[in-house]
This record gives structure tokens, sequence and C-alpha cells, in this order.
């Protein structure tokens, strides 16, 4: 699993490429809320005994939960998606988002930020059902 260190630090990547791509929008780097529970709230979404459901689940939920709770001051989606990403693929899996697909996640986590008071997990079961169909095994690499 992905830890707190690893969320701050791909959020200082994202921002930092940001602003070097968009000098005329920067983006403001730093922690704004409770990072420490994300973790430990994603894993108790390791209900079955089905490897790949299982992470396909805590994929989905550290990216929705990641968009919900806004951690960080800027960047939050894009850091849920590449920690998603890493999640899986440290894993064993490949989460493939093409181009023509971002806007379908996008829109989703937009939905679950909207939804301040709790998280929507019937936008949850959308971003499973997502990912679900975009994940692949990738051979270890030699």
């Amino acid at each position: 699993m992905v830890d707190k260190q690893y969320l701050i630090d791909v959020n200082r990547l994202i921002l930092k490429k940001w602003n070097i791509l968009h000098p005329e929008d920067p983006q403001a780097m730093g922690v704004r809320g409770e990072i420490d529970n994300i973790i430990s709230e994603v894993e108790i979404y390791d209900k079955s005994n089905n490897k790949i459901e299982d992470l396909i689940r805590k994929a989905s939920y550290l990216m929705a939960i990641i968009s919900w709770s806004q951690p960080f001051l800027d960047g939050n989606k894009r850091t849920g998606i590449v920690s998603a990403i890493k999640f899986l693929y440290d894993n064993g899996y490949d989460l493939n988002i093409e181009k023509q697909d971002e806007p379908e996640i996008r829109n989703l986590l937009y939905h679950v930020q909207d939804q301040r008071t709790d998280l929507d997990h019937s936008v949850v079961k959308q971003i499973i059902i997502y990912t679900t169909k975009r994940i692949m095994k990738h051979e270890p690499k030699r």
C-alpha cells in the first residue's frame, strides 16, 4: 500500500509539473487536511477473499477518499489517480486510462468532491466499475 509520505511526494511532483507547464496559473503546494487516516480508511475496504476485487476496491477508494477529503491545497484528484495507479502497479496490475477516458474519471471524482458531508459510496461503485474495465495484469519486468 502507498503511505503518507508517498501521497505527499506524488502531490508535490504533480504540482511542480503543473507549475512549470502553467506559470500563469500556479497551484499551491501543501497539506491542509488530515492525511494520516487516508490509508487506514482505504484498508477497511479489504472485505472479500478475492485478491483482484479487493485491489480494485482499495484503488477506487484511494482515488475517492483523496478527492473527497481534499488533504492537499491543490491536485487532490490527480494525486488520487496517480496513487491508485501506483498501488495497482505495485500489486501486479496496470490501470489503463486512455486520454479519451480521463473526463469520465475526473467527473466521478468531482462528484465525490462535491459531497462534502459524507463519502458518496454510490459514486465509488461507479469508480470501481470504471477501474474494473481498465485493469490488466502486467508481467514482471526482468
